[in-house]
């Protein structure tokens, strides 16, 4: 474990009031359930986000950084502003990867497959790791960039608040399949047998959809890369060979409602003080109750088949990148409710679950982004109003 105590050192020769995160008890199990505890808590960090910012006397500052919303709270011009450059950013021709590498690539046909390559490269390093929250946070911020970058988009990233959701995940304003959507749900296909997850030992019905994204953004979108390490026996042979096909999606509440709820959110806020427990309840380890994890639960909302439920291969739905920035929403608000003890900290491997055995990460070492980005120190990951970043969500 790494701890920058030179921070709470600063701030208590400083005289700055070192708050704590309130305990979960604080909060009654209604004001939990409804979503109530949660916007306290939102409310408590950005307060103390302020706090924090303003001692700082960055050049990034509490009114000088971006706010990235939730989808819905964006206007219908931004939203569509938004997936009309997803689909500008499928369009365009690889931007980093060589003719030589094109020839080990074959699936990769634009600049977003170059994000999904690099995802599938790394999927064993990146997950139930140190750097979890961090790498995906640049690649989340990376996208963003490269949204303004190569397809004019003069917003901000948006999220996902699967929370609102949860229990109606095919009524979601957000899969209605009109042109201000994130496109539509898969064609309903009837007649399916349930899915077992041997991993997790789960099994589940099927969703609402099955089939192709039939309206609204994204239902033209043609697929190239995976899936790879699907339960529906319709994985490639080649991690990158070329697999066109249609974006799929079957809308499942079988998750949402156990592991995507406001009260999963909170519990994971309020009851995890220590960087280990809250990532690995955010991931779905450590306990026979929360096998998925909000991270996990997020994946699987698009049920299966779709692309979203893929490890490797799930940024091949553009609806990865709304999910993964909710989560670090999450982890933001998280660090800010006790930011002197949390802005750095870090606790972990950078093999998946240490299998096979690595050393602990440190904050100095370098993490790598493929065809995405440069490498990046990971101190530089930790702090949204610092280095490459400025940014805070609504």
């Amino acid at each position: 474990m790494l701890f920058f105590s030179s921070l709470a050192s600063i701030a208590a020769i400083a005289g700055f009031a070192i708050a704590q995160s309130p305990p979960l008890s604080d909060f009654s199990s209604e004001d939990i359930a409804s979503g109530a505890a949660w916007e306290k808590v939102q409310k408590l960090a950005l307060e103390r986000m302020q706090d924090n910012i303003d001692f700082r006397g960055n050049k990034c500052n509490f009114e000088t950084a971006t706010v990235r919303k939730e989808f819905r709270n964006m206007t219908l011009e931004h939203r569509k502003s938004f997936t009309n450059a997803v689909e500008c950013l499928q369009r365009l021709p690889p931007q980093v990867m060589t003719h030589e590498q094109k020839k080990q690539y074959p699936g990769v046909h634009s600049r977003y497959d170059e994000y999904v390559a690099t995802h599938i490269n790394y999927t064993m390093t990146i997950h139930m790791t140190a750097d979890f929250l961090a790498w995906h946070r640049f690649y989340v911020h990376s996208f963003e960039q490269d949204l303004k970058k190569h397809c004019g988009y003069t917003g901000h990233m948006p999220y996902w608040n699967w929370a609102e959701d949860a229990e109606a995940l095919d009524q979601s304003e957000i899969f209605n399949g009109d042109e201000y959507s994130m496109g539509s749900n898969g064609v309903y296909i009837s007649n399916r047998d349930y899915t077992y997850l041997g991993l997790q030992n789960v099994n589940f019905p099927p969703g609402t959809g099955g089939g192709c994204v039939h309206s609204g953004p994204f239902s033209k979108t043609k697929l190239h890369l995976g899936p790879i390490d699907s339960p529906y026996n319709n994985n490639v042979k080649s991690d990158y060979e070329d697999n066109p096909r249609c974006l799929v999606r079957d809308l499942n509440s079988f998750f949402s409602t156990q592991y995507n709820t406001y009260t999963n959110v909170t519990e994971l806020l309020l009851g995890e003080i220590y960087i280990e427990g809250f990532q690995g309840l955010m991931q779905g380890y450590g306990s026979d109750a929360n096998r998925f994890g909000v991270h996990g639960g997020g994946h699987w909302l698009g049920g299966g088949p779709s692309d979203l439920e893929d490890m490797h291969s799930s940024p091949n739905d553009p609806i990865f990148f709304l999910h993964h920035a909710m989560l670090d929403k999450i982890w933001l608000v998280w660090q800010y409710l006790d930011i002197w003890d949390r802005q750095f900290i870090i606790r972990g491997t950078s093999t998946m679950g240490n299998s096979p055995p690595s050393p602990d990460m440190q904050l100095t070492d370098k993490i790598s982004f493929g065809f995405v980005a440069p490498d990046q120190t990971f101190h530089d990951l930790m702090d949204t109003f610092a280095g490459s970043f400025c940014y805070k969500y609504d």
